[in-house]
Order: structure tokens, then sequence, then C-alpha cells
């Protein structure tokens, strides 16, 4: 079960035409990095009306160290990336959750 004390962030991000696919598979192997101090409990979701479009929500273990994963500079590159491949500008915003099952 996820906790309230996790912090986390949902993410929208929309693929340039014919990098949806890409976006999906770099984001996932993202995910997979053993940086100790990324997301613990995460999913990533496809829109159903818009195929290249990727929901990501993202929970932490503790503030801390979700503080100092968005700290290491060793991800920007990353994160570099994934803006290469995006129509738009990514939404993200920082949430806690409320309740999960």
């Amino acid at each position: 079960m996820i906790s309230s004390s996790q912090p986390g962030t949902v993410l929208k991000m929309r693929a340039k035409p014919g990098k949806g696919e890409a976006l999906f598979e770099l984001t996932r192997d993202l995910h997979y990095t053993g940086d100790p101090d990324g997301p613990v409990d995460w999913v990533l979701a496809r829109d159903d009306n818009d195929p290249d479009t990727l929901w990501a929500f993202e929970f932490y273990r503790d503030q801390e160290s979700f503080e100092r994963h968005f700290s290491d500079t060793t991800i920007d590159k990353n994160h570099e990336d994934v803006i290469a491949l995006l129509a738009e500008a990514p939404l993200r915003v920082h949430v806690h959750p409320f309740a999960s099952s």
C-alpha cells in the first residue's frame, strides 16, 4: 500500500508523431536504473484516446529520497533524452496520496 506520507509526481507526456513507442520504452527502462532514491511505487499508463500520451504516477520512499532523486545531476541526461521525444512540455504535478489499495 502506498502511504499518504510518500511524496510523488504525476506526469503527462505527449510524444512527437512516430515517437510514442520510444517514449514509453525509454520511460519504462528509466524506472529500472537502480537509483536508490528513485520511485518505489510507480505506474506508466497509456491514454486510451491518444496512444502517444503517457501518464506516469511515481511515489518515493520519503521526502529526503524525493529531494535527492531530483537534485541528482546524473539523471539530467536521461531527462534530456525523454524531452527530445516530446511534442510539448510535460505536465508535472507534485502530489501526496490520499488513499490507495
